[in-house]
C-alpha cells in the first residue's frame, strides 16, 4: 500500500485516491495472515465532556496592587439638629441659624489574601520515551497532557466560583473550600437569605479568615436576593415582571445597571420560553424573514425559523455556564452582576479577578538540568499555577435570582 502522504481534508483524500490510480494497492500480502494487518490508531485523545468556564472567563481580570479595600457601608445623610427646629436632618436651617455637627460615612476595611491554585499532572519516563523514541501508537505524553489540562484547570476554577454556599457544612472538608477562589454565591448573598437556609454562621461570610462579613447579623453587606414567590424558602417559575423588578431593585440599592447575567444553561432555557412566548402572540408580519439552510449539502425548504435565542436581557449579556448552582429549585441560579469601574476607583472593577500571579506553566522533565533528581522519580512532571481571588467592591450592584422552578 502506498505510505501516508499528509492527506488532512476530505478534498485531499479524494483528489489522492481518484487521481493517482498508479498509487492505488498493491497485491504482495494478505491481510488475513496473522499480524499482516495492524491497526494504528492517531495519539489524539477525544474528549467527551463539556470543559466550558465561561464564569472564569466572563470575569474581569486587573493587577493585584492591594491586599484590600475600603468600603462605605453607611451613608453620612442625617444632621443633627444643632439648635431647637435649627435644621432639618438633611441641612435646611432657619436665617441666621447655627451651624450643624459634622456628619460623615462609616468606612470598614476588607482584607484578601491571594489564593494559589494549582494543576499537576505527570508521565513516567518509560512512557515519555515510548512515545517521542518509538513507532508505539500512544497517548499522554507530556505535550499531549498539557493540551487537555489547559481546559480541565479553567475548568475545576469555574467550580470554585460557582460553588452553592448553602449546601456547606460545618467540616473539615468544606472548611477546606476556603483555599478555593471565593464563589460568587457566597459574596452576593443578604441576611435574609441566610435567615432562610438556616445554614452554618460562616456560610454567607467571604473571605472569612481575612474579612468579617458576616450576614448573619446585620443588612450591612447585603446584596439583592430575590426568589419568585418572594418567599427565599419557596421556589417558582422565572417571569419577566421578576427580571424586571429584580433590575429595579438592582438599580435602587447599587445605582447602577448590571453588567452581565449568569446563569445555567436550564436557566438560560427557562428566560428563552418566556419570551418565546411573548414572541409568538406579536403580529409577526413585519418581524418574519424567510430563508433556508445548508445542511451537509442539502438544502431545507424555504420558510421561517421556529424558535428564538437570547443573547441579551434588557441590553444586559447573558452569559451561560454548566456550573451554574442549583438551591431548592429545579434551575440553576441567575447572577445579575456589576463588573464595571466603580467612579471612586476607576481601575478597579466592582467584582472581579484580582491577579498576583497569572497563570503559568512549569516543567520537570529530562528537558531540564538536574533530571530526574528534581522530581526524585524517575517521572516528567508539570502543573499550571495562578495566585489570585475573587473579590468585590460594591455588594449593593451585585444580585441573584434563587429558587427557580421550571415552567415546562
Amino acid at each position: 500500500m502506498a505510505s501516508f502522504r499528509g492527506l488532512r481534508n476530505i478534498d485531499e483524500l479524494t483528489n489522492y485516491w481518484y487521481n493517482k490510480s498508479e498509487d492505488m494497492v498493491k497485491a504482495g500480502f494478505s491481510t488475513a495472515d496473522a499480524g499482516a494487518y495492524n491497526p494504528l490508531y492517531g495519539a489524539i485523545a477525544w474528549i467527551n465532556f463539556n470543559l466550558e468556564a465561561n464564569v472564569v472567563s466572563v470575569l474581569p481580570k486587573f493587577v493585584w496592587d492591594y491586599s484590600g479595600a475600603r468600603i462605605m457601608t453607611v451613608k453620612g445623610n442625617s444632621m443633627a439638629d444643632a439648635g431647637s427646629s435649627n435644621n432639618t436632618s438633611k441641612g435646611g436651617t432657619v436665617q441666621g441659624g447655627l451651624i450643624a455637627g459634622a456628619i460623615k460615612p462609616t468606612v470598614e476595611e476588607l482584607l484578601w489574601i491571594p489564593k494559589t491554585l494549582q494543576y499537576v499532572f505527570e508521565v513516567s519516563e518509560l512512557h515519555e520515551y515510548l512515545v517521542e523514541q518509538s513507532r508505539d501508537d500512544a497517548y499522554g505524553s507530556l505535550a499531549q497532557q498539557r493540551v487537555y489540562a489547559a481546559d480541565q484547570v479553567k475548568e475545576m476554577w469555574n467550580q470554585m466560583l460557582t460553588l452553592k454556599s448553602s449546601g456547606l457544612a460545618d467540616t473539615a472538608a468544606d472548611n477546606l473550600s476556603r483555599l478555593d477562589l471565593e464563589s460568587l454565591d457566597r459574596i452576593v448573598s443578604s441576611k435574609a437569605e441566610y435567615d432562610a437556609n438556616n445554614v452554618t454562621t460562616e456560610s454567607y461570610n467571604p473571605w472569612k479568615d481575612t474579612a468579617d462579613i458576616n450576614r448573619n447579623t446585620a443588612t450591612t453587606w447585603d446584596s439583592t436576593v430575590v426568589s419568585p414567590t418572594g418567599d427565599l424558602n419557596t421556589a417558582d417559575v422565572l417571569t419577566d415582571a421578576i427580571l424586571r423588578n429584580t433590575l429595579a431593585r438592582l438599580r435602587i440599592a447599587g445605582g447602577r445597571e448590571p453588567t452581565v447575567m449568569i446563569g445555567g444553561q436550564d436557566t438560560y432555557s427557562e428566560v428563552q420560553s418566556i419570551y418565546m412566548n411573548a414572541y409568538r402572540i406579536q403580529n409577526t408580519a413585519d418581524l418574519r424573514s424567510e430563508f433556508n439552510v445548508n445542511a451537509n449539502g442539502i438544502s431545507t425548504f424555504t420558510g421561517t425559523g421556529v424558535g428564538l435565542h437570547i443573547s441579551t436581557i434588557y441590553n444586559i449579556p447573558f452569559i451561560p455556564t454548566k456550573d451554574s448552582p442549583v438551591g431548592l429549585g429545579e434551575v440553576g441560579d441567575l447572577y445579575l452582576l456589576n463588573t464595571a469601574p466603580d467612579k471612586n476607583a476607576p481601575l478597579k472593577p466592582m467584582l472581579g479577578l484580582q491577579v498576583l500571579k497569572p497563570i503559568l506553566y512549569y516543567e520537570a522533565s529530562k528537558r531540564q538540568q538536574g533530571y530526574p533528581f528534581i522530581n526524585e522519580a524517575f517521572k516528567d512532571r508539570a502543573l499550571y499555577e495562578m495566585m489570585a481571588e475573587n473579590t468585590c467592591r460594591n455588594f449593593k450592584a451585585q444580585g441573584k435570582i434563587i429558587n427557580i422552578n421550571s415552567g415546562i
